[in-house]
């Protein structure tokens, strides 16, 4: 092996494990917030299970869309944005999440994004979905036997690393199996993909920022005030299980995944 590969490795084991942690960092919130919705309906353990398939899913649709997904949280944080400036008195969770998952699919539809940003999209999708909700259920199963909860830090720690090895060995099949041809299939996806990552990120800013400026029925407070307990130390569980899963996929020279 040559000095240069040689000395390339370490940079490389650090700037995998960087991007991981930052992919820990997206998905973390998400998950944690799901799990509580998901508990509050009355799933109990088996919380863990939609709630990591849907955050998992979420979550590679934006690793996955590049420039679409940049636009479609975007758009969403400014409808969001613009509703609680011009809406009087209580914005419901509905009405932000919607408006932006139609105004970000129109946009998406009319405005042209390279085929590769969107083309494979759901394949990423049901790869998260699926890897999601394996370790959700994982996650379940493993909690009762456990003498108290899992803290959510542990948990999205977890849910990180084993989730993230398991996309990357699977993403291949999954995107064979969904491949979508160029031309309006791939413009429909296109569209689908912006239309939820607008209204992701249309219905974070309102749980986060809502209830600052009054726009939140105050029915809901219990309910985002727990959500906001646990995102700290979900936080911190996605930053350091992903740090450690992309330094440990590099080390053991697993695929980037970033060219398909």
């Amino acid at each position: 092996m040559s000095s240069s590969l040689v000395a390339s490795r370490p940079r490389l084991i650090f700037l995998r494990g960087l991007i991981w942690s930052l992919i820990g960092l997206i998905y973390a919130p998400l998950f944690a917030c799901l799990y509580v919705v998901f508990q509050g309906i009355g799933l109990g353990n088996a919380a863990f299970v939609p709630a990591a398939a849907v955050a998992g899913a979420v979550g590679a649709t934006f690793y996955g869309a590049r420039q679409v997904a940049l636009a479609g949280t975007l758009i969403g944080l400014l409808v969001a944005t613009l509703l609680f400036s011009t809406v009087p008195g209580i914005v419901s969770f509905w009405l932000v999440a919607l408006t932006a998952a139609v105004v970000g699919g129109g946009l998406g539809w009319l405005v042209r994004f390279p085929d590769r940003c969107s083309l494979h999209v759901p394949g990423k999708a049901m790869a998260g979905l699926m890897t999601g909700a394996v370790c959700g259920a994982l996650l379940a199963l493993a909690e009762p036997l456990h003498p108290q909860n899992f803290h959510m830090s542990g948990a999205v720690a977890f849910m990180v690393s084993v989730n993230g090895v398991l996309y990357v060995s699977t993403i291949g099949w999954w995107v064979r199996q969904a491949a979508v041809r160029r031309g309006r299939a791939c413009n429909l996806v296109e569209s689908l993909v912006i239309a939820l990552l607008a209204a992701t990120a249309a219905a974070s800013l309102w749980a986060v920022a809502g209830p600052i400026v009054g726009a939140v029925d105050g029915r809901f407070e219990p309910l985002l005030s727990a959500m906001l307990t646990h995102v700290p130390s979900a936080l911190v569980g996605g930053l350091v299980g992903g740090a450690v899963t992309g330094a440990t996929l590099q080390a053991f020279g697993l695929p980037w995944v970033h060219d398909i």
